[in-house]
This record gives C-alpha cells, sequence and structure tokens, in this order.
C-alpha cells in the first residue's frame, strides 16, 4: 500500500506582491494611533526597505474628533522627521505626505488637502463601525474640485461585511466603484486576519478588477512580521501585484 501525501497549498507572502511604493501607512511617529516615537518610525521604515519598499506615502489620520490634525503642522513635522533620517534610509528611498481623511460632517471645512504624489488622489476613509451618511456627497464633491477619492480598505467597514452577497458582492462599494471612486486594498486583509466576511469582500473585489490600490495601512514594526500566508489565488495574486504597480504611476 502506497501513501501520497497531499500537495500543500502555495501560499504567499510580502515579498511575492513586489510593493516598491506604499500610499497608505501611520509611520509619521506622534501624530495618530500608528507610531508613537522616532525609534518606532525608524524600525518601520528599515524593515520596509528590507523588504524591497523604495518609495513611502506617510498618511496620518485627520479627523476633528480624535486626530484634528492641520496640513502646516503635518508638514513641518514630516519635513523635521525626514531631514533627520539615517543612511541608507535617506538616499534609498523616497517620501511624501499626505492623508487619510475622515468622512464625516467636518470633512467638508477640514482645510488644506494632502494629496498622494501626483497631486489628485485623496485617501478618505469612514468609520468601521457606521456608515458616514455625508459619503455619497464628498465622493462627489471631491470629484467636482478636480480631485480623485479613494476609500481606503472598503473590505474592513463591519457594515461592508454584513452587507455581503456571494453573488452581488456588495452594492455600495459597487456604486461608488461605478461612480468612479477609487478603492485600496489593505496588505493585511490578505491574511484573513479580519475574519471570513472581510476576506470574502476581497475575494470579490479582486476578482472583479474594482481595487485600484494596494497599501500597507502600517501602524507598528510587529504588523509587518504577519504580512504572510495570504489567502489567494495565484490568479488573485496577479491582480494584487497590479496594484502594486499602480502605485508606482502616482510618483510620476
Amino acid at each position: 500500500m502506497f501513501f501520497f501525501k497531499k500537495k500543500p497549498k502555495e501560499t504567499y507572502a510580502f515579498v511575492d506582491i513586489g510593493l516598491s511604493a506604499d500610499v497608505h501607512s501611520h509611520i509619521l511617529p506622534g501624530v495618530d494611533d500608528g507610531s508613537p516615537d522616532r525609534t518606532e518610525s525608524l524600525a518601520i521604515l528599515k524593515e520596509l526597505h528590507r523588504l524591497g519598499v523604495r518609495k513611502a506615502v506617510f498618511t496620518p489620520h485627520v479627523s476633528r474628533s480624535m486626530f484634528p490634525n492641520k496640513a502646516d503642522d503635518l508638514q513641518e513635522r514630516f519635513a523635521d522627521f525626514t531631514a533627520g533620517l539615517p543612511e541608507p534610509l535617506k538616499s534609498e528611498m523616497r517620501f511624501h505626505l499626505a492623508s487619510e481623511y475622515m468622512v464625516d460632517e467636518f470633512f467638508a471645512a477640514s482645510g488644506e488637502r494632502l494629496c498622494w504624489p501626483d497631486g489628485k488622489h485623496i485617501l478618505i476613509e469612514m468609520s468601521y463601525y457606521e456608515r458616514s451618511r455625508e459619503i455619497r456627497d464628498m465622493i462627489f464633491n471631491l470629484q467636482m474640485d478636480g480631485f480623485q477619492p479613494v476609500l481606503a480598505h472598503p473590505e474592513r467597514y463591519v457594515f461592508y461585511q454584513k452587507a455581503y452577497d456571494k453573488k452581488k458582492g456588495v452594492a455600495e462599494l459597487q456604486d461608488f466603484f461605478d461612480a468612479g471612486c477609487q478603492l485600496q486594498l489593505n496588505v493585511m486583509s490578505l491574511t484573513g486576519a479580519y475574519g471570513e466576511a472581510s476576506m470574502a469582500i476581497v475575494r470579490w473585489l479582486l476578482d472583479h478588477d474594482m481595487y485600484s490600490f494596494i497599501g500597507t495601512d502600517v501602524h507598528a514594526r510587529r504588523q509587518i512580521d504577519h504580512f504572510t500566508g495570504f489567502q489567494i489565488t495565484s490568479a488573485q495574486l496577479d491582480k494584487v501585484r497590479q496594484l502594486a504597480r499602480n502605485n508606482e504611476t502616482l510618483f510620476g
């Protein structure tokens, strides 16, 4: 009698994506729920550099209730932090300051917009647990003002997870996509860390080519150790790799 071992399923990790330009991170120290200090920020950057990232957009939260950051203050902190970076980070990496804006009743009056490197794309988010009543109007208004809205990590919103349908996906995300709002995938979401419903949304959006970009959304060095064991097929990995290439186009 012969016993055959089952062929192990293929698994993927961060290095398989080919992500050299990160468009979503919370590395700027001491401004939100991300890195608390310079030491942690340097540890994050060194690890990303080791993994092949050469361009990084810092996107600190901006929300009146929790993180009332102002553009000029963030720009000052960004300049101070990047000026003091050690080698090889300083010479081998490029950095850009943007923000991740909470879409709420205060968003319209939040002041200067800090966009991705092309000066057009603007990263927006909602509360994980409650859909923003202003989201549709704000997407439209941003477009009218010449911006390209990008909704961060749609797979993580609990209300979309509850609304997910195997055949139809999430109707509102389809509506946003059809209206020209782009969607950004989180690296950690590929691991299934946020539950089966979140993973189902990831697969559905990938299969229907509805994501445009991918970001680490890294808040701490320890997170990077878990950027592995992605629960996707080889065909879906190819699409994730395309998202990484899309990131590069933002830098010109």
